[in-house]
């Protein structure tokens, strides 16, 4: 196609979705703006398994962003193609370029359609991606030539109910508000004071009227801080069916870390819109955060979803985070060991099988008039979304080997499958059965899935990092879940309550059954907010 000296970009390989039709030809004009990915200066290092010093956005820039040649010399070539340079942004390894689709098409060597696929139009390609010989080693992704949607939301919301029922005594109801789950789960005192939180969304909007009338039902009597940021010019306000999951993430937080700062931060769903707004939350100058959640994902390896340098530049990001001491808790799927491909293997959900975040399954957590709680693995129904249930997601990464400080023995139920990383590290209720009051569009009812039990766990982090003090912070615990404490016990098992019935095999191969000690279900358990906070002092004190 092209004249240019063009080499294979490794990774870029992007395969049509089965049943996709192509709808034509993108025109010549068309204006296109993409993300590059750039090399770092040097690969960036391990992060410690024991939470301890990390960097500063500054180092990291200094030592690990893009370098000021490889910067020059994208924007010298890609201009002399006749690319316009948008931004760049050498701490994140990003630049980002836009124009029309056929020079777009010259500069990548690639052919770009238009398809249809499941009630979605979106711009795609398949094969892989070329980059002119001259940045040949500089340029290691290119992202937003395929819109092609990369996540599948997560809303359990039972049918809307009056919001009368907000007023009922808690032994009257199945339902929970936030502060009340923390408390039965013994998260520390405190309000998320002086705590930055971070929410990533892919659709919705936030909207502060329905945030008022929870925090009225809540009795919270100061709305918190909500800051909305657009990412790629998208939306902050859309009532497209997905301002439920915002308003569930943003009410989880509030309810429990009232005084915190909300940080909600607005993107599209594929995967350009993925790398721009964790680049946006993580990089973020103006709102640094000490947690992150995320409620979204895809299963890693379905087929015509991820593209591999999708996958690496994101988990690339994710370990930036952790370096930074940021904790990112990411929702572990709500369709059980199926994660909604339905192909008959059992799947993982990206990007909650990265090894450098908190991955969080879910519980159905129920109680007595007593006050006692019994909780087991989150199953309602057959397990899956589509048949008006639901199930925790779990199992075993086929894309990301089983790390070192994941010292447990799961082996994966997928024939000749690698010892991957497993998921989930820990869990909370999740069942909107036994769910979280929210209120959405005007209407109260209850919410669940493990994109509640995600923003739960942020707000046990937010909590203990309040109680830390000093500017000390949980950041990247996930290892130390999986080491033994002073008195030899693995902290998992001492900051968690087990949960050892149930299970989430929704898919042909299996699943995933919950037992004593780690599974793949539910993780180390529900948390004992207080025995965290206690374990982290001990290791940041030493």
């Amino acid at each position: 196609m092209s004249k240019l000296s063009h080499v294979v970009l490794p990774g870029s390989a992007r395969q049509v979705r089965p049943g996709a039709k192509v709808l034509g030809a993108a025109g010549a004009d068309e204006w296109i703006e993409i993300t590059l990915k750039l090399r770092r200066k040097q690969s960036l290092p391990e992060p410690s398994v024991l939470p301890g010093r990390v960097l500063t956005r500054a180092e990291l820039e200094a030592n690990y962003g893009a370098s000021a040649a490889d910067v020059e010399k994208v924007r010298t070539v890609l201009t002399g193609l006749g690319l316009t340079i948008l931004s760049e942004d050498p701490g994140s390894s990003s630049m980002t370029a836009g124009g029309p689709a056929d020079i777009v098409e010259e500069v990548f060597d690639i052919k770009l359609l238009h398809y249809a696929h499941d009630g979605e139009n979106y711009r795609g390609r398949r094969g892989n991606l070329h980059v002119p010989s001259e940045l040949e080693g500089i340029i290691v992704g290119v992202f937003g030539l395929d819109t092609r949607r990369m996540v599948k939301r997560r809303p359990h919301r039972k049918r809307p109910r009056s919001l009368e029922l907000a007023r009922r005594r808690a032994a009257a109801r199945s339902w929970f508000f936030p502060a009340e789950l923390a408390t039965i789960y013994h998260f520390p005192d405190g309000d998320g004071s002086g705590q930055t939180v971070g929410l990533l969304e892919f659709g919705g909007g936030y909207f502060e009227d329905d945030l008022t009338t929870f925090c009225q039902n809540a009795n919270i009597p100061e709305i918190p801080v909500v800051r909305t940021v657009s990412v790629n010019n998208t939306p902050t306000d859309q009532r497209d069916g997905a301002e439920g999951e915002v308003m569930l993430d943003v009410e989880v937080v509030g309810g429990a870390c009232p005084a915190a700062t909300i940080v909600v931060y607005f993107s599209t769903f594929d995967e350009n819109g993925w790398i721009s707004a964790l680049d946006t939350a993580v990089h973020d100058q103006d709102n640094p955060l000490s947690v992150l959640s995320i409620s979204w994902g895809y299963a890693e390896d379905a087929q015509g979803a991820w593209s591999e340098g999708a996958i690496d530049a994101i988990n690339d990001t994710l370990k930036a985070a952790a370096l930074l001491g940021v904790t990112v808790c990411v929702a572990a799927g709500d369709d059980g060991s199926d994660d909604q491909v339905g192909d008959g293997h059992a799947h993982v959900d990206f990007p909650s099988s990265s090894p450098y975040v908190l991955a969080v399954g879910g519980t159905a957590l129920r109680k007595s008039g007593t006050g006692q709680v019994d909780e087991v693995a989150w199953k309602d129904g057959d397990g899956l979304r589509q048949d008006n249930g639901g199930s925790t997601g779990g199992g075993v990464s086929v894309h990301f080997p089983r790390p070192d400080w994941q010292t447990v023995t799961v082996p994966s139920v997928n024939p000749g499958a690698i010892d991957g990383r497993v998921v989930p590290d820990v869990a909370a209720d999740a069942s909107a059965n036994t769910g979280y009051w929210t209120v959405v569009d005007g209407q109260g009812g209850a919410s669940g899935g493990t994109s509640a039990a995600a923003p739960l766990w942020a707000s046990l982090i937010a909590r203990i990092n309040e109680s830390l003090g000093n500017g000390k912070q949980a950041g990247y615990l996930t290892p130390l879940l999986y080491q033994a404490g002073a008195d030899g016990t693995i902290l998992g098992q001492s900051c968690c309550r087990d949960i050892t019935e149930g299970d989430n095999i929704t898919a042909s191969v299996g699943g995933y059954a919950a037992g004593a000690g780690y599974d793949a279900v539910t993780g180390w358990g529900v948390p004992d907010g207080q025995k965290l906070l206690e374990a982290l002092q001990g290791v940041l004190n030493k």
